[in-house]
């Protein structure tokens, strides 16, 4: 799972789904005011597929309730996504819709499910959109720092007192395997023009199972802490060891030598830097 699927309240499910929505390329947003012959009507979660030619959009109606959604709550949002002219309809919810809502969504353009089911039911397109590059391009740093030949690198390195010599090898045995392995997993932006082979591309599109590959990070990285219980925990939790890992190559060189020396400081695409 990408999140949680029980959130505390309802403001942490509404914000979680448009989240998640952003993430897989969607312009979303929470609590839009929408016009309706009627009136004006806020929704709990809007977004739209600008990349879609009819520019598909979505309305999601957030209930953090116990228990299951009723026939009414439904009827009252078939009357929202009608007057709004919406696509596709979300009902997200703790314990899904009651059998006659849900019955009744069988003819619409609604769709009742838990907050677990929604993330599943992306899963893989947040995997390949936005796990994997984000990865990728907060390990770009640490993967210079180890690949096997970086010429540019290479003259700094020859620039180093022994001692630091030292440090820069010793850092690369322990950390190369790992930045390696975190920098490929941004190599599916390569299959567009062709550099993998169809078998392998597979591996660098469907997510895997959360538990499994969180034991295979625990049994291959074993000096790295894993402790997440979703994968967006253990996104930030790769962010951290992969920050943390180039720092270390940084104070070897006494900055990171991968920055114009009066350029801006390396950031990760959640804003922290590099330094």
């Amino acid at each position: 799972m990408i999140d949680d699927p029980y959130p505390s309240d309802w403001r942490e499910l509404q914000e979680g789904v448009c989240r998640l929505f952003g993430e897989i390329g969607l312009s979303a947003q929470t609590e839009k005011v929408l016009t309706t012959p009627r009136g004006v009507v806020e929704v709990d979660v809007y977004a739209v597929d600008e990349a879609s030619v009819d520019r598909i959009q979505y309305i999601v109606e957030c209930k953090n309730w116990s228990t299951a959604i009723p026939k009414t709550v439904v009827h009252a949002f078939a009357t929202v996504m009608a007057e709004t002219g919406a696509n596709i309809g979300f009902i997200v919810s703790q314990q899904g819709l009651q059998s006659g809502a849900e019955l009744y969504t069988n003819s619409t353009n609604i769709i009742g499910m838990t907050y677990l089911e929604l993330q599943q039911r992306y899963l893989q397109l947040w995997w390949s959109r936005f796990f994997c590059p984000y990865v990728g391009d907060v390990a770009d740093d640490l993967r210079q720092y180890i690949e096997p030949v970086n010429n540019f690198r290479e003259r700094k390195v020859e620039l180093l007192a022994n001692d630091a010599k030292e440090r820069f090898l010793a850092l690369q045995e322990r950390h190369a395997a790992f930045g390696m392995s975190m920098s490929l997993l941004n190599a599916g932006r390569l299959m567009q023009i062709g550099m993998f082979p169809s078998a392998k591309q597979k591996l660098l599109t469907e997510p895997p199972n959360f538990q499994p590959f969180r034991m295979a990070l625990e049994h291959l990285y074993p000096n790295y802490p894993w402790t997440a219980q979703t994968f967006r925990e253990l996104l930030g939790e790769i962010e951290a060891n992969v920050m943390t890992a180039t720092r270390e190559f940084n104070s070897v060189f006494g900055r990171n030598i991968f920055m114009d020396e009066d350029g801006p400081p390396t950031l990760t695409r959640s804003g922290k830097r590099v330094a």
